[in-house]
């Protein structure tokens, strides 16, 4: 095990001059250059230089297939005890470490401190849990009519590929890398280039807790840059992805059929609020449902179905809402969006939806406060992802209707309903299309022991999450045993 006596960030850089730091990729347990084109980091939080990465070029990831797949092996071999003594050593040192990854990630997406620290605080109970989920690896047995024992055997997959994006730059890659891990296979983890320091402080702190060089190695790169490379290696065993159905798309074709893949896409989430609803209870579930994040989470509400019999209420008190959180523009609850791109197209949504009414504090400076769409008309608010802190306001009559709309979107990653009327929760839950429903509950937050997986565009092959992660990373082989004659 090694100890670093520098910041995490120093450690991960190939020059860690101040201002002006140069990064590149992990593998083979430590930092290098890549070979492909320079990447500008800019400090989301005040325009300010992060520092350059020297990318991967296609050369370079055939070099870290190379690596991955000499160490999976070995790693493979190592006992559940092992690999749970480098995971706990790893949930430590980021506990640890939290003070210095934390500052990384807000300025590298513009999340509030307050989120970055818990993100990372999560990000170490996720190594804890799966420490011992390296232990629950299970195959079932069977009899047969013609004499045989039959058993199956998990196995791990071989050197599998990460992606991930940068809204949780820290929880959603490591609940892949500690599944991926855990089961005995390798990976080659490509964040996204706006998290891509924070992934390297990943690597580096599962280095520095123990773990094997080349199990874990970190490309960064363009994804046009490296697509070949990447999908088409023949050492490829499988593909995990968070990240756009587009994205998904390009990766579905550009894989051999015979790779497993998987992938949690986005959505366009529908929050019911009903007739019976205590309103300032529904204004709490709306508000951390829809602006957490500046709303930059997959499975965020971006819409509301209220009935509406207390329609003109929950708005007046939406209103009053949005109009005080114009004090908190120099606080910590919202943050900022995770760049003038992404800026300009939430900007452009809002603009554009026909909505009879836009609620939304006026702040200036490229910052889009908590809006409502009362009402809007275009098709695209209503049916398209917003990513952004950004609600529709609908109004429905019966239950029926709240479902019909709910399912109007090709998306299907989380709903919800806020109600105390038990047969209208059922009747919504069975019939509305999404992989996972809450009833009188944030639609964010999704606890990484529990499956998550999208219907329709918000998923593809299978969820993740706990057990169903584990089971994605692995491949069966049943095994048949006859004594053989004497």
């Amino acid at each position: 095990m090694t100890t670093t006596t520098t910041t995490i960030i120093d450690a991960v850089a190939i020059n860690p001059t101040e201002g002006a730091a140069t990064y590149g990729l992990f593998i083979g347990g430590s930092a290098r250059a890549g070979s492909g084109a320079s990447l500008e980091l800019t400090s989301r939080l005040d325009a300010s230089s992060l520092g350059t990465v020297a990318s991967a070029a296609p050369t370079d990831v055939e070099f870290a297939f190379e690596r991955a797949s000499s160490a999976q092996p070995a790693w493979a071999a190592q006992t559940a005890a092992d690999r749970a003594a480098i995971f706990q050593q790893a949930a430590t040192l980021f506990r640890q470490r939290s003070a210095e990854i934390a500052p990384i990630i807000a300025a590298e997406m513009g999340k509030p401190m307050s989120e970055a620290l818990s993100e990372v605080q999560k990000g170490a109970a996720i190594f804890e849990y799966f420490a011992q989920m390296a232990y629950r690896p299970s195959g079932q047995t069977f009899t047969t009519d013609t004499g045989e024992d039959v058993f199956t055997v998990a196995e791990p997959l071989g050197v599998v590929a990460l992606i991930t994006p940068w809204n949780f730059p820290f929880t959603i890659p490591v609940r892949k890398i500690a599944a991926a891990l855990a089961t005995g296979n390798t990976a080659l983890y490509k964040p996204a280039t706006n998290g891509a320091l924070c992934g390297l402080a990943i690597a580096q702190t599962l280095s520095d807790a123990g773990l094997p060089d080349d199990v874990l190695n970190v490309i960064i790169a363009k994804s046009s840059a490296i697509q070949e490379a990447l999908f088409q290696n023949p050492a490829l065993a499988a593909v995990s992805l968070t990240g756009s159905y587009p994205t998904a798309a390009a990766i579905r074709r550009a894989l051999p059929v015979e790779v497993p893949f998987q992938a949690e896409l986005g959505g366009k989430n529908a929050l019911v609020i009903w007739r019976d609803a205590d309103l300032d209870f529904a204004v709490q579930v709306i508000w951390q449902s829809s602006f957490r994040n500046n709303g930059q989470i997959c499975t965020s509400c971006g819409r509301l179905l209220v009935h509406e019999d207390i329609a003109d209420q929950l708005l007046e008190r939406l209103r009053h809402r949005v109009d005080g959180s114009a004090n908190n523009v120099e606080g910590d609850e919202f943050g900022i969006l995770s760049s003038t791109t992404e800026a300009s197209q939430v900007l452009e949504a809002i603009e554009q939806s026909n909505a009879s009414e836009i609620l939304r504090p006026e702040w200036g400076d490229g910052r889009v406060g908590p809006t409502v769409l009362v009402r809007p008309t275009a098709n695209a608010a209503i049916e398209e992802e917003i990513f952004g802190p950004v609600i529709t306001f609908e109004t429905v009559s019966t239950i029926d209707d709240a479902i019909a709309l709910a399912n109007r979107p090709a998306y299907g990653l989380t709903a919800g309903i806020v109600t105390n009327e038990l047969d209208v929760a059922k009747q919504f839950w069975h019939g509305v299309h999404a992989g996972t429903v809450k009833i009188n509950a944030s639609l964010t937050g999704t606890p990484f022991h529990v499956p998550l997986r999208g219907w329709g565009q918000s998923g593809a092959g299978a969820g993740e999450g706990g057990d169903v992660s584990m089971e994605f990373f692995t491949r069966r082989k049943a095994v048949y045993l006859r004594r053989s004659p004497v």
